[in-house]
């Protein structure tokens, strides 16, 4: 009933509060960026509020704080043309508000509204809001808010505000520190409670620590209890984090599982790990000659993946003062010993770490690049002749399955590209199915590559073919995923991160297009447990092993992540490369889930994917469990 009432009285007694408002500062930055300062004028009573607000314009995503008096600001995401609300309180008073704004693009605000609603309605929201993924345990999470709300005296309704309010905030060294003093202490409990049921003998490992790491005695012990717990491993590493000048914990890398691509481009383990003696000794002379980051380097990468283990805890602690001068000098002589030890084409440094390059095999294997169109000449024209124009791999064929277009500019435009040899226009007469579009283009495809291309892609690096082709043509890789961006330069695509949201997320979704990312993870070839099908490449014959896409049960959403996740089931490894830069002009020609029939589609499609694939989307391996389940940016966790 509060509900009912909340949605019947907003539009006939609180207005829109947009004409209220003033420009108090408006500037932009180079062509993109856009920050503006509004203030309005206007008395709130103290109590609880459900804020409104939507916006009109270019942008992608904006960022804006609501700011009232002195009090703290409040931090909203916008999407263009998305109605958001949030629960807010009012402890006092207010006569004047005022709003920020940072958006990439042309941004204007056009709604916003304070509706008045109860206290009850408000918590009941609050709670849904922090309890909406699935992964999330309800009485555990009230029992922690009673819990805090006892201890700390406060009301349980401010408790929960106060929780709710970390979901949209950014992460700072404070939140880490409540991390440390709260929630490390329940993990390192329940680690300790599993491992010290093991008999161990101690002597059987050794704990390599860098000079410039710090790690405790008992953290050595608990790091080699769990490699203990594991017969088959050799090797276990965990995660670490920086002291500063006073001796505060902060800036904490929450790693990944092993990684092997990763691990090649970026030594995230050789600072603090176990390993079995008899392990290091049967490799004592390689250790000997190039040192514990070098042998690392050989040895690793042809290791499966039950050797090598991963401890989600931060048990490694970098000084403040330690420096590294000889970076660069130890970056080159990585890359020279990997150079000259693995079969690489190229070893060089880049930024944040290694670029390791794979050879095409020669002669060059064709290409069958698949675009599914339905009308929308402007955005597959584009794409096209990107393709043609810009790309430097020479042996690929454009298919564009046609699906049902009737536009008569469009259909012209067909006898006209067909022209060029290396497109070919096949008509798919049936309706909209994503993954049978697919799967009957690589059914006519006649390359031993498949590529599938999202219609509102365009090229940016003319190499991006030629590096999709490298690392996909390696025997031990499966799908491999570009670097996709927004039109207005924030990242749209860098890999694709289990469990977050409904079924999976974008990693580093609307970062700025130069960010070196989470730990330099934006700059380096990686594996991740899928990628979008906006720009995948994948071997012919691993895409007729798995069956394709499945057209049955995910017609439209996440087969890519479905298919990749088969892949992976298959026994390859799935890749990100950040050397393959496009544009993703995203949904552009299908628009959004915005109808009842779509939504109970999406809806259907979910839950098969929650079936389907629960045990994966409980914890991906190219993620970490301490990061957040509902941001995309590599935040700390939600906790309360």
């Amino acid at each position: 009933m509060l509900k009912l009432l909340y949605k019947a009285a907003k539009p006939y007694i609180y207005p829109n509060l947009i004409k209220s408002m003033t420009y108090q500062e408006k500037s932009s930055t180079g062509t993109l960026v856009q920050n503006q300062k509004l203030t309005l004028h206007s008395a709130f009573k103290p109590g609880w509020y459900m804020l409104e607000l939507q916006a009109k314009g270019s942008f992608e995503v904006a960022n804006l704080e609501l700011r009232f008096a002195d009090s703290r600001g409040v931090p909203l995401v916008v999407r263009p043309n998305k109605l958001i609300k949030r629960v807010m309180y009012l402890p006092t008073q207010m006569g004047q508000a005022s709003v920020d704004v940072h958006a990439y693009g042309d941004f204007n605000l056009s709604l916003l509204r304070l509706v008045p609603i109860k206290q009850d309605f408000a918590q009941a929201r609050m709670l849904k809001r922090l309890s909406a993924h699935p992964l999330i345990n309800q009485a555990k999470l009230l029992a922690r808010l009673e819990k805090k709300a006892a201890s700390t005296n406060l009301a349980f309704s401010q408790v929960v505000l106060a929780a709710y309010n970390r979901l949209f905030a950014k992460v700072t060294d404070a939140d880490y520190q409540r991390w440390v003093e709260e929630l490390e202490p329940e993990q390192l409990e329940a680690y300790e409670l599993e491992l010290s049921q093991q008999p161990i003998q101690i002597d059987d490992y050794w704990v390599f620590v860098d000079d410039d790491f710090v790690c405790y005695e008992g953290s050595k012990k608990l790091l080699t209890q769990f490699l203990n717990q594991h017969p088959t491993a050799v090797l276990a590493y965990a995660d670490q984090d920086h002291l500063d000048a006073y001796g505060h914990r902060c800036k904490p890398w929450f790693k990944t599982d092993w990684n092997p691509d990763l691990f090649l481009a970026q030594d995230y383990i050789s600072n603090c790990f176990v390993c079995k003696k008899g392990w290091y000794l049967e490799h004592q002379a390689l250790f000997n000659t190039l040192g514990v980051k070098g042998a690392l380097a050989v040895l690793l990468p042809s290791m499966p993946s039950s050797q090598i283990l991963h401890l989600p805890l931060v048990l490694a602690h970098r000084r403040q003062a330690s420096k590294q001068l000889n970076a660069n000098a130890d970056l080159k002589a990585r890359a020279e010993i990997l150079q000259e030890k693995l079969t690489l084409a190229s070893v060089q440094p880049c930024e944040q770490g290694l670029k390791v390059s794979f050879a095409v095999p020669q002669p060059e294997p064709l290409v069958s690049l698949l675009i599914p169109t339905r009308n929308g000449l402007e955005i597959l024209k584009a794409c096209v002749v990107s393709i043609l124009e810009k790309t430097s791999y020479k042996n690929f064929e454009i298919i564009i399955l046609d699906n049902q277009s009737d536009d008569a500019a469009i259909l012209e435009w067909f006898k006209q590209i067909q022209l060029e040899p290396k497109v070919r226009v096949l008509p798919f007469d049936y309706p909209f199915n994503y993954s049978a579009i697919n799967n009957f283009g690589a059914q006519q495809a006649k390359g031993s590559i498949i590529g599938l291309i999202n219609n509102d892609v365009e090229v940016i690096s003319a190499n991006w073919l030629t590096e999709m082709v490298a690392q996909a043509s390696r025997p031990e890789i499966g799908c491999v995923g570009a670097k996709l961006y927004y039109s207005n330069g924030q990242i749209q695509h860098a890999g694709v991160i289990l469990g977050l949201g409904h079924v999976a997320g974008h990693s580093h979704r609307f970062a700025e297009r130069n960010s070196d990312g989470y730990y330099g993870r934006l700059k380096l070839v990686q594996n991740y447990s899928a990628v979008t099908a906006a720009c995948l490449v994948v071997r012919r014959e691993i895409y007729e092993q798995v069956g394709g896409l499945n057209e049955r049960d995910l017609a439209v959403a996440y087969n890519d992540v479905d298919f990749c996740l088969r892949v992976r089931a298959a026994g390859y490894r799935n890749l990100w490369t950040p050397h393959a830069e496009l544009y993703h002009h995203e949904s552009v020609s299908r628009g959004e889930d915005d109808t009842p029939e779509k939504k109970a589609r999406f809806d259907k499609e979910v839950a098969y994917m929650r079936a389907t694939w629960a045990e994966e989307l409980k914890n991906d391996p190219c993620y970490n469990p301490n990061l957040s389940r509902l941001r995309e940016d590599f935040a700390l966790r939600e906790f309360v």
